[in-house]
């Protein structure tokens, strides 16, 4: 069946076109999440998730010719929500056991960039074209093709020299050099070492014949993928007919996220192999930037005391006292304390925290000290706490005494006797 049969079936809900799908595909697409994510079970797992976006999602695709890298792109997607791995599958040696050049081109390949990698994998042992990769990897086809070629030359260069170590090929002894001191580096040295073994080739005529007569990429061509554990198969399938797993699916669905014009998934192109890691170190610096922006103002609240007016307030006295509890709310709930704060007095407004724009702003200390000249004015409360000893804050010396108690939030401003136990 072509790509457009498939997608034809698929919308018009065969219960038969999941499996001939998964019959065409899905050994090359468990393949190549294998690749990004270096684990069978989370290759499976972003296997049966790809296949139950495609089978819910199928509509969205307005070329059907497109069916093939549209399947690869939603597998991709998958794979970047999980986390791509910066190393080579593991497990692949076992394929290349017991063949010497495969497992040479195993060992050349898994100290590429992973990108390069990915790029490789993609166009030489998948056998996509380069509009076909622009559509999975969301770029431009001209630069892509620019990509693949210097990817391909520098693949070509390294098994080049690595063969002719390993095989003891006497036509080019610096090459051979070049190939035995692949050996004797890791992986930050892999640029340099391919840089200088490039130059070699291209200025060696005996090894240009040797890049073109015996074109050393077939050694990866040829390179067999990883193999599939039993059980993928029924289990994808299960997963789209079972249908107490109808939930599930929607879910799966739904997580996607927003597709293109196109029909694309848009949540794993336009990035790198490593694109997520990228993104997850940021965002747990800025969430512990915050945390950290959060107990210090805890801190600095604690250190003036609110009026007694603002102590009416069983959450205002939580945000304002710095106690380790308050330190570690989140915005949410600082923002949720002071509006009850807000609501039981009128006066907690200027004393406490206050969030604006989902960020929390430090107590404004002007305002308060106005709500402290107004109260002087007309209580004769603060005429008793002027008796008291000083504190550490002037401030605080001046408006409430570190016994003051209330019992109403309108106490303090209608009640003379509400003063300190001295």
């Amino acid at each position: 069946m072509s790509d457009k049969d498939l997608v034809t079936a698929l919308r018009a809900g065969d219960r038969l076109a999941a499996g001939q799908v998964y019959d065409i595909y899905g050994t090359r697409l468990y393949a190549y999440c294998h690749e990004l994510l270096a684990d069978p079970k989370m290759s499976a797992d972003a296997l049966r998730d790809t296949f139950i976006v495609a089978v819910n999602r199928i509509r969205e695709l307005t070329e059907p010719d497109e069916f093939g890298a549209w399947l690869y792109c939603l597998a991709r997607a998958e794979c970047v929500r999980i986390g791509i791995s910066d190393d080579a599958p593991a497990d692949a040696a076992g394929a290349a056991r017991g063949d010497r050049l495969a497992r040479l081109a195993l060992d050349v390949y898994s100290m590429l960039e992973p990108e390069e990698r990915e790029l490789l994998d993609l166009a030489f042992r998948h056998r996509l074209v380069d509009a076909d990769l622009a559509l999975v990897l969301g770029e431009d086809e001209s630069s892509l093709a620019s990509r693949v070629t210097r990817a391909q030359s520098g693949l070509e260069t390294a098994l080049l020299v690595v063969l002719a170590a390993r095989t003891g090929d006497p036509r080019c002894e610096e090459a051979a050099d070049f190939g035995r001191a692949f050996d004797e580096i890791d992986g930050k040295g892999i640029p340099v070492w391919l840089q200088a073994a490039t130059k070699h080739v291209e200025r060696c005529s005996i090894c240009g014949d040797a890049v073109r007569n015996r074109r050393p990429l077939r050694l990866f061509e040829e390179l067999p993928h990883s193999f599939m554990p039993p059980g993928v198969r029924s289990r994808v399938l299960e997963a789209l007919r079972d249908p107490a797993g109808a939930a599930f699916a929607e879910q799966i669905a739904e997580r996607a996220g927003k597709f293109d014009e196109a029909g694309f998934p848009t949540g794993g192109r336009n990035g790198g192999a490593s694109s997520l890691r990228k993104w997850i170190v940021p965002s747990v610096g800025a969430l512990a930037a915050a945390a950290c922006a959060v107990a210090l103002i805890m801190m600095m609240t604690s250190d003036h005391p609110t009026p007694a007016a603002s102590t009416s307030s069983t959450s205002s006295a939580a945000v304002t006292s710095g106690s380790p509890t308050s330190s570690l709310s989140t915005f949410g709930e600082l923002t949720a304390s002071t509006s009850a704060s807000s609501s039981a007095s009128k006066s907690a407004s200027a004393s406490t925290s206050t969030s604006s724009g989902g960020q929390v702003v430090a107590p404004n200390t002007s305002t308060s000290t106005s709500v402290v000249t107004t109260t002087t004015t007309t209580s004769p409360v603060v005429t008793h706490t002027t008796t008291k000893p000083p504190t550490k804050s002037p401030t605080a010396t001046a408006t409430t005494p570190p016994t003051t108690t209330s019992t109403s939030p309108s106490a303090t401003a209608t009640t003379p006797t509400a003063t300190s136990s001295s």
